[in-house]
């Protein structure tokens, strides 16, 4: 049985009435010796800008703890408890423990206001009026490792690219279908057919490629069912495995992206550079290239359906135009127009990666965070020449991008990529709640942000997005033969439920 209980900081007032359960025997004895409330109070400096946290009471296991951290850095080492029990108690005992130092126990009853070391093992021994039935809590004070809104990219997952050889030439990356197909031109001019349906175990199928044509591996793209390629002089190909290829009759200056079962391309006609789309579909409009639209380095082609638009709508952002140079405009597509969404608030690029990924916002104190989709913009190649290593963000489809804040920077470690491919993958993770609980306390009236997640027992798992930026070319003008794994930190932490 778990009770809800609030932790209260800088004076705040806080009650919680909780029933328990009395229809066995474990809670019989347990009511007791039960604490109704467990709240803490500290110096406005240690727990600056807190409201409120809320722990919970885990009588079943023993188990007092908050099951939303405090912020990164929270000093625990001098906080003071405020215990209410259910009943008249003989004793309260905090004890701590672990560490360099001897254990310390506090007689709660005596000494109220004592402070306690959260940073060491701490329990609470209590005993009833009657002096014979006793209970021991653990009280866990958890505090976060890393900042939740920050991006985290982990060294140590580091793969690297899926060729047969070391030394790659080139590669580029797709998603179909919820897989990931990687055509890799091998150190020996050999072609390799990479495909992966789990990302986070880097498990690859590979093969070497045989094709009877010279493929311009930078234009390989995807719709829902089909694989989509140039060659070298410009033929468009098609294929549903990423082995067997057909040729389409087309012939196309480049590749923009998928638009439903559709491609989407430029095409050089007498009269100039068009827009074109493959196979033939009644509605989609193939109007001349405006000369302000990249004809070339464009990110990739991404598309987003809303309420408000009867058809759908893709997007890039940066590019080459057909005078060389660079675009930093939003270009989007409705099936029947182009036109530019934002033309600042990114710089001039070409080679931006962007993705599609979420944040969470502050609202309110009864519904502290709430999920927004964004878009990212990562690298890309600067008029200047150098790499750009700048985040930008969208929280509107491309309207405006804004600089992301220093928490969604890259890590100094991150290499300066333009070119790179980006694959959003949801992995299966897992953790114990043997240690914490089956119900969570919320704010009164509000909802705690959490993935979807099943439970087995006391195990819990859960989706979480993980993005992979794979290859690229970095600042010496190589092949990054790397895939880098970040997630925003609070999606991988054990959701509150």
């Amino acid at each position: 049985m778990l009770l809800p209980a609030m932790l209260t900081f800088m004076g705040v007032a806080s009650s919680c009435n909780s029933k328990t359960e009395t229809t066995d025997e474990v809670a019989v004895t347990i009511s007791t010796v039960a604490i109704k409330n467990f709240n803490l109070k500290a110096d406005t400096k240690v727990l600056n800008k807190l409201d409120s946290v809320f722990f919970s009471i885990d009588l079943n296991r023993g188990v007092i703890f908050n099951a939303d951290s405090l912020p990164k850095g929270t000093n625990i080492t001098k906080l003071i408890p405020v215990i209410t029990f259910t009943t008249g108690m003989s004793k309260a005992e905090i004890v701590m423990s672990g560490g360099s130092e001897e254990s310390k126990t506090v007689n709660y009853l005596e000494n109220p206001n004592d402070s306690i070391d959260f940073s060491r093992d701490v329990t609470l021994n209590v005993t009833a009026a009657d002096g014979v039935n006793n209970y021991t809590y653990r009280i866990k004070v958890n505090v976060h490792e890393q900042e939740p809104d920050s991006m985290m990219w982990d060294k140590m997952a580091v793969a690297s690219l899926p060729a047969r050889l070391p030394k790659p030439k080139a590669q580029k990356c797709v998603d179909k279908g919820g897989k990931a197909y990687s055509i890799i031109s091998e150190s020996d001019n050999s072609l390799t057919l990479s495909v992966a349906t789990d990302l986070f175990k880097s498990e690859w199928t590979k093969q070497q490629l045989s094709l009877p044509f010279t493929p311009d591996i930078a234009s390989l793209d995807a719709t829902d069912e089909n694989l989509w390629i140039l060659d070298s002089d410009g033929a468009l190909y098609s294929s549903s495995d990423g082995k067997t290829w057909t040729a389409t009759g087309e012939k196309w200056e480049s590749i923009i992206g998928p638009y439903g079962d559709c491609v989407l391309g430029i095409k050089d006609t007498p009269t100039g550079l068009s827009h074109c789309h493959y196979p033939d579909k009644a509605g989609i409009a193939d109007p001349a290239v405006d000369p302000e639209f990249p004809i070339s380095g464009r990110s990739a082609f991404k598309i987003i359906e809303t309420q408000w638009a009867v058809n759908p709508t893709g997007l890039f952002i940066g590019g080459v135009k057909p005078d060389g140079s660079f675009s930093s405009a939003t270009w989007a597509f409705d099936g029947n127009a182009w036109a530019v969404l934002n033309a600042d608030g990114i710089p001039a690029m070409n080679g931006t990666t962007m993705v599609k990924y979420v944040i969470f916002k502050e609202t309110s104190l009864t519904k502290p965070t709430v999920a927004n989709n964004i878009w990212l913009a990562i690298g890309g190649k600067l008029a200047d020449g150098s790499n750009n290593r700048t985040l930008y963000y969208s929280p509107d489809n491309g309207i405006t991008w804004k600089r992301g804040s220093q928490l969604m920077q890259l890590p100094d470690y991150f290499p300066e990529l333009y070119g790179a491919d980006a694959i959003v993958s949801d992995a299966s993770l897992d953790a114990d709640l043997s240690d914490a609980w089956t119900r969570a306390a919320t704010r009164s009236g509000g909802t705690w942000q959490r993935p979807p997640y099943t439970i087995d027992g006391d195990d819990i798992t859960w989706k979480c997005p993980y993005i992979y930026i794979i290859g690229g070319i970095d600042t010496s003008g190589a092949l990054s033969d790397s895939i880098w794994r970040g997630v925003l930190a609070r999606l991988a932490f054990t959701p509150i439920i």
